[in-house]
């Protein structure tokens, strides 16, 4: 307060008050992936990653609405195929608003993984919880150890050879 022209002021304590911003969590590979408990769009609650004992999960951040969401699916679907005998598996968390829509879409598309889904789009639990800023945006976290394998949005072609890689971590372990 009281600023002078020659840059010199007082700090005083602001009479206002804001929610704490907390820092976004550490999801480099190696680090351990935040663990939540949800609902999916089946009405089933799922544990992440507890419930994925035994499985190598691709922690999928997404929404029908999104343009290079729905350009990476194919690439997901595909993955999926190659890889659920394997161990593989996805975790699907929805930012749409409304449930009718993406039950249908994810149907219409073969999209037989769980979601997540509550209509809060950004302000979904999940999203900030891993500190999400935007779609698609995914993880590779081992369902037995909860430990990130691959971050860094692995899409496009290097979705697969982090599957891969992840799978082969994995069997090595066990």
């Amino acid at each position: 307060a009281g600023m002078t022209a020659d840059g010199k002021f007082t700090i005083v304590k602001s009479s206002q008050t804001v929610d704490e911003i907390k820092p976004a969590p550490n999801l480099a590979p190696g680090a351990k992936a935040p663990p939540f408990t949800a609902k999916t769009t089946a009405g089933q609650t799922v544990n992440f990653p507890g419930d994925y004992k035994g499985k190598v999960v691709l922690l999928d951040f997404w929404a029908t609405w999104c343009g290079p969401c729905l350009a990476e699916l194919p690439n997901v679907l595909s993955n999926f195929a190659k890889y659920k005998a394997r161990g593989f598996d996805i975790l699907g968390v929805s930012l749409d608003g409304a449930q009718d829509g993406l039950t249908s879409f994810t149907k219409e598309k073969g999209m037989t993984w769980p979601q997540i889904f509550d209509g809060k789009m950004w302000q979904t639990e999940q999203v900030q919880l891993y500190g999400v800023g935007g779609t698609p945006f995914m993880l590779v976290v081992d369902g037995d150890t909860g430990e990130i394998l691959a971050g860094a949005e692995p899409r496009g072609g290097a979705l697969g050879p982090a599957i891969e890689s992840a799978l082969a971590k994995k069997k090595r372990l066990n």
